[in-house]
């Protein structure tokens, strides 16, 4: 009787001491699963941290809210992103493709200011790393905006011409506007002036009729369309081969630029867009 007394006592205390390891193995499962469980949240806290403004990572290119920003609600965006002691002065339009959406770089300091409008099939956020890749953003135009010592300084940007003293083929651009043609190193120039503004249009030699027929749909397009007023003037040049479209002007010391748009009567319609 007392044998069978020891080993149910000897059974009752195994038990306990099972019983025991087994309330210490789940609490330190618990334990683990808290953990586990604090740092997915810690996790989440430092993604809803993140700025829509300006992502971190690839990743997170594209811009999550409720609805798509509006070309004009992404330029009111941009204007947000220079730091500038300048007037932010921007385009109303930029030629987007159909069903692409605005977004841009930016860089800016106290006398200077650059936007690249940029095109992308998904909304992307404004200065987004993605907009490295140019398979997810294409270039549709730059604005360069700069302040000179003095006027001196910002003229010399603008190289503007009379032309009609130079000379050179006369060429009837139609309303009244007579261009003069003049060729070397290979290419045809169309030039005539509006008011302060002077402009050229560019060909090759063997394409000369071309710089003609762009030289009077440019002409045409400003019947109707009103370029910045320059104070004191502007330049256009218009590329046929739609590699060297640029449009500068002058608000005194300050001096603007558009340039590497593709099609020069896109640049136009970008450049008649701003506010006088």
């Amino acid at each position: 009787m007392k044998a069978i007394g020891k080993v149910s006592s000897l059974l009752v205390i195994i038990n306990l001491l099972f019983a025991c390891s087994n309330d210490k193995a789940e609490v330190k499962t618990n334990d683990e699963n808290s953990e586990s469980k604090t740092q997915v949240q810690e996790e989440k806290d430092k993604n809803t941290n993140g700025k829509i403004e300006q992502n971190d990572t690839v990743d997170n290119e594209v811009v999550k809210t409720n609805r798509v920003l509006t070309e004009d609600e992404v330029l009111k965006a941009i204007k947000t992103q220079l730091k500038t002691d300048l007037s932010k002065i921007l385009p109303s339009k930029l030629p987007l493709s159909k069903g692409k959406h605005l977004t841009a770089t930016t860089k800016s300091s106290a006398n200077y200011y650059e936007v690249v409008f940029m095109e992308s099939d998904k909304p992307i956020s404004i200065n987004n790393k993605a907009l490295k890749n140019k398979h997810k953003a294409t270039v549709i135009a730059r604005l360069n905006v700069k302040k000179y010592a003095n006027l001196t300084k910002s003229s010399e940007q603008i190289a503007f011409e009379d032309y009609s003293k130079l000379g050179g083929q006369k060429v009837n651009l139609g309303y009244g506007i007579t261009g003069y043609q003049d060729a070397g190193a290979g290419s045809v120039f169309t030039s005539w002036n509006e008011g302060r503004w002077a402009l050229n249009t560019r060909s090759l030699t063997t394409k000369g009729e071309q710089g003609v027929k762009l030289a009077k749909e440019a002409t045409k397009f400003l019947e109707t369309n009103t370029l910045p007023i320059p104070k004191p003037n502007g330049l256009v040049h218009l590329d046929v081969e739609r590699s060297g479209n640029r449009i500068t002007w002058q608000k005194e010391k300050i001096v603007y630029t558009i340039d590497q748009v593709k099609d020069p009567l896109d640049a136009l319609r970008i450049a008649t867009s701003f506010e006088n």
